[in-house]
C-alpha cells in the first residue's frame, strides 16, 4: 500500500514539473510570436513616416511611460525583479535602450557568471520589451505582456493610478502638495524644472524664490517640497501619499497663489 502511494506521488509530482516546462515554453513562445506580430504591424504603420522619440534629461532616448516609470525602471519588463535588475545594473545596463540594445547571448553570458540561479533564466523576452518600452510605446508593451495574461506595466500604472497621482506627468511639480500653477512657474522661472531639481534645492533657497514674488506668496509652507518631489522622483507614491495626508491633516487648504488671491 505504502509503495502505490509512493508511486502516486512520483506520478503526479513528475505531471505538475512536465506541465510546468509546457506551460513556460507555450508562454516563452506566445510572446515571442508576438513581439515579431507587433514589430511587423509597427514597421508596416510607419512605413515612410520616421518615428519621433522625444528625448528625455540626459544622453538617453528612452521615453518615460508615466509619472513615476522612467527609464531606469527596468522591472516593467516581464521576467525582471528587483534582484535581477541589480544584476543587469551592475553590468551596464541601466535603461531600456540598452537592454534593447544587448543580444541574447550576451545577457546570457552575464547571467551565466552569477550561477545556477540565474543559469535557468531565459531572456530573450527582455529584449523586444525593453525596445517598446524605450520608444514609449505603453500599449504594445502591455498587448505584448497580456499574451501571458497578464501586464506588469498596466498593473503599475494602475497602481500609481490608485495612489491618486495617475494624471501627473513625469516632473510635474503640481504633484506637490502646496504647489499649484503659479507657484510651480515661479519654480520654472528659477530653474527648478523636475522633481530631482526641486528635491536637491536647499529651503532657504526656495523661500528666497517665495519671498521675492511678493507678499502674497508668504502664506506657502515650503518644508516639506523637498521631501515630496523625492519621493516621486523615486516612484515612492505610498510614502508621498501617506505624508501629504498628513500635512492635510494640519493644513486641510492646498496653499497656492490661486486660492491666496482669492481671499486678498
Amino acid at each position: 500500500m505504502i509503495i502505490f502511494f509512493l508511486q502516486s506521488a512520483f506520478l503526479l509530482l513528475l505531471s505538475f514539473v512536465i506541465g510546468l516546462l509546457i506551460g513556460r515554453f507555450i508562454k516563452r513562445r506566445l510572446l515571442n510570436w508576438a513581439a515579431i506580430s507587433l514589430r511587423e504591424d509597427h514597421a508596416s504603420i510607419t512605413a515612410g513616416k520616421p518615428v519621433t522619440i522625444t528625448p528625455v534629461v540626459g544622453d538617453r532616448n528612452d521615453v518615460s511611460l508615466s509619472a513615476g516609470i522612467k527609464p531606469d525602471n527596468l522591472q516593467i519588463v516581464e521576467g525582471i525583479g528587483p534582484a535581477m535588475e541589480s544584476v543587469l545594473k551592475d553590468n551596464g545596463i541601466a535603461t531600456w535602450s540598452q537592454l534593447a540594445a544587448k543580444t541574447v547571448p550576451e545577457l546570457r553570458g552575464i547571467l551565466d557568471k552569477y550561477g545556477k540561479k540565474y543559469q535557468i533564466i531565459d531572456p530573450t523576452i527582455w529584449l523586444e520589451q525593453a525596445r517598446l518600452a524605450s520608444e514609449g510605446r505603453s500599449e504594445d508593451l502591455i498587448r505584448l505582456q497580456k499574451m501571458d495574461g497578464v501586464s506588469k506595466l498596466e498593473n503599475m500604472l494602475n497602481r500609481d493610478k490608485k495612489s491618486g497621482f495617475g494624471k501627473y506627468q513625469q516632473d510635474d511639480l503640481k504633484i506637490v502638495e502646496g504647489i499649484g500653477p503659479k507657484i510651480e512657474g515661479l519654480l520654472n522661472n528659477a530653474g527648478i524644472n523636475t522633481w530631482q531639481a526641486l528635491s536637491q534645492t536647499e529651503l532657504s533657497t526656495i523661500k528666497d524664490i517665495l519671498r521675492a514674488a511678493g507678499p502674497r506668496y508668504r502664506l506657502a509652507v515650503p518644508e516639506s517640497w523637498p521631501l515630496q518631489a523625492k519621493l516621486a522622483d523615486n516612484g515612492e507614491w505610498g510614502k508621498l501619499k501617506q505624508c501629504q495626508d498628513r500635512l492635510r491633516d494640519v493644513r486641510p487648504v492646498r496653499v497656492d497663489h490661486s486660492s491666496i488671491e482669492a481671499v486678498t
